[in-house]
Parts: structure tokens; C-alpha cells; sequence
């Protein structure tokens, strides 16, 4: 989609400025794709500009259609580069609130990257707002993440917590997936520990699922911890689907529990699950860390009899 001329009626009467109307006859609906030229040339307007009004004005001299695929690409240059977020909410705030014209999800999540970035959360929420009174569905479990992703790096785990809770106006369907959102956020962001208690403080709210649990096994170094979500994974009749049955093998091979890892796998396979690379690597790995060397030239080759080939690591 691209801006029409009809539907900068309300910017013109907010800015006040006649000259918008020369450019939103240049921002019509195109269906090719922007050239690397117009793209430097947005991108900068957007840094040479000191307000909505100047940039409005430069975009109208600038003669150049404003499409999604341009917008996308241009807040795409401006994330990468590191250039001012404000410049380019202006940008983002212009093109958007233009009646009939809707940005993509990709341009909204990367726009909240940007602000996030420079820890301009009270600027996310305005735009998160502004959003979900033009079209909410816009707004995805992948945008909350982002956010919560921004936030974890320079916030606590209560505030991260504040700001999930936050998306439940925000989202349109505010589920499992959005849980699972916060829990991998959290262990990539601060610690499995903190994944673990807030897993148990929200899990009453929603219905854990396959990829709760995968989340939750993956990255432990206690096979204690590992084991319990294991099993509450199997007592809500959660069934274990190979990266499952590969993180228990994982954290046994890596504390050394090679009985246990085998014990996993025979029963891997009883469940049809058969092998793969990973699951071999993780054997081979505590064999070498278990001072079984032979044992893991032994599950070399029954790796190559399944079809599964070991990389150069």
C-alpha cells in the first residue's frame, strides 16, 4: 500500500501547510519496487530534517512515491545505521497517520526497535496506542517480543513482567504464544532461574503447550530442573517431540549422566522419535566429557548408520 492524495486531508489541516498537497500527489499507489536511490534519498530527509513540518515539506520536494516496500526499507536503514529515533518517528508518525494507509508489521516492529534501542519506552507505548486504534492487528506475539526484548536488556525481570502485562489491551489474541514470548525473552535476556519463577507466578493464566516446555528444557545446567519440567510437561499431557527429548539428553551428556542420556534415548525411541544430528552430538560430547572415547567413536558410526552425517565441528 502507498499513500493516496485523499488521505492527507487531516495532516494538512494539522500542519497547516498547503504545500502537503504537492506531496501527497506523489505519494500514489506503485507497485514497483523503490530503487536504492530513492531509498539513500528518504533515508536522508529523515536525518536533514528538524521537525514533521520540514519533513513533509522535503518529502513533497523530493518527488518520490512513498510505498510500504520504501517505507520498510528506509526505517530497515535507519535500525542498521543507529540514526536518531525521533527523526525517524516523525517519519513513521507522517507516513502513518494518513487516513487509508496502513504500515506493515514489519515497519512497526522495527520502528519499536529502534526506540527501544535507545530506551524510549514511553515513545513504544504512544505508538502501540496509535496502533491498536488503526488496525490492532498489526500488533503480534513477534512485536511483543521485541519490545520485551528492549526492555529485559536494560530493565528487571518485574518490570519486564509490567511491560508483558501491559500487552494484554494490546494484542488481539493475548495466549500461549505471547507466554512463550516472555519465557524465551527471559532466558535469552536475564536467566533460565528467572524463566523458571515467572513460568510458575503466570502459568495459571494461560495453557502451556509444546513449545512452553521446549523453552523451559532448553539451556539448563541442573538436570534437577531440567527432569521437573520434564515431567509436568508429560503430567498436563504435553507430548515430547524431538528438541524436547534432545534438551533432556543435552543437559545429561553435559553433567555427565551418560545413563540417564541413554536411558532418554531408548525411550525416544520407543516413542518413534528417531535420532538426530543434535542427539548424537549431545552422546558423542558427554562420552568425550564422561573420559569415553571409544564409546563415542562407537556412536560415530551408529550416527552414519541413521542417515545422519556429523559437521565440521
Amino acid at each position: 500500500m502507498a499513500l493516496k492524495f485523499s488521505h492527507f486531508q487531516s495532516l494538512i489541516k494539522r500542519h497547516n501547510s498547503p504545500s502537503l498537497s504537492s506531496l501527497q500527489a506523489r505519494l500514489l499507489c506503485s507497485q514497483i519496487s523503490p530503487s536504492d536511490e530513492d531509498v539513500d534519498r528518504v533515508f536522508r530527509i529523515i536525518n536533514d530534517s528538524s521537525s514533521s513540518r520540514n519533513l513533509i515539506e522535503s518529502l513533497k520536494s523530493s518527488g518520490i512515491t512513498l510505498s510500504n516496500e520504501l517505507v520498510d526499507k528506509v526505517l530497515k536503514r535507519v535500525r542498521f545505521s543507529h540514526s536518531n529515533p525521533l527523526q525517524a518517528l516523525h517519519f513513521f508518525n507522517v507516513t502513518g497517520r494518513a487516513k487509508g494507509f496502513y504500515h506493515t508489521p514489519f515497519s512497526l516492529d522495527t520502528m519499536l526497535y529502534i526506540l527501544g534501542r535507545t530506551r524510549k519506552f514511553d515513545k513504544i507505548w504512544e505508538v502501540l496506542i496509535e496502533i491498536r486504534r488503526k488496525d490492532r492487528s498489526l500488533i503480534s506475539s513477534r512485536t511483543l517480543m521485541v519490545v520485551l526484548a528492549r526492555i529485559a536488556k536494560v530493565c528487571s525481570v518485574r518490570q519486564t513482567v509490567e511491560g508483558f502485562k501491559r500487552f494484554r489491551r494490546l494484542v488481539p489474541e493475548f495466549d500461549a504464544t505471547c507466554f512463550n514470548g516472555l519465557l524465551r525473552t527471559l532466558c535469552q535476556e536475564k536467566s533460565m532461574n528467572d524463566a523458571r519463577n515467572v513460568y510458575h507466578s503466570l502459568k495459571g493464566q494461560f495453557r502451556p503447550n509444546l513449545q512452553t516446555f521446549n523453552i523451559l528444557l532448553s539451556g539448563w545446567k541442573s538436570s534437577e530442573e531440567a527432569e521437573g519440567f520434564f515431567e509436568e510437561m508429560k503430567e498436563l499431557g504435553v507430548k515430547p517431540d524431538i528438541v524436547s527429548y534432545n534438551s533432556l539428553i543435552d543437559v545429561y551428556c553435559k553433567s555427565k549422566e551418560m545413563d540417564k542420556a541413554y536411558q532418554v534415548f531408548g525411550k525416544m525411541q520407543e516413542e518413534g522419535i528417531s535420532p538426530d544430528v543434535i542427539t548424537f552430538t549431545s552422546l558423542i560430547g558427554g562420552l568425550g566429557l564422561s573420559g569415553q572415547p571409544d564409546k563415542a567413536r562407537d556412536v560415530l558410526e551408529e550416527m552414519r548408520e541413521y542417515g545422519c552425517h556429523p559437521d565440521a565441528a
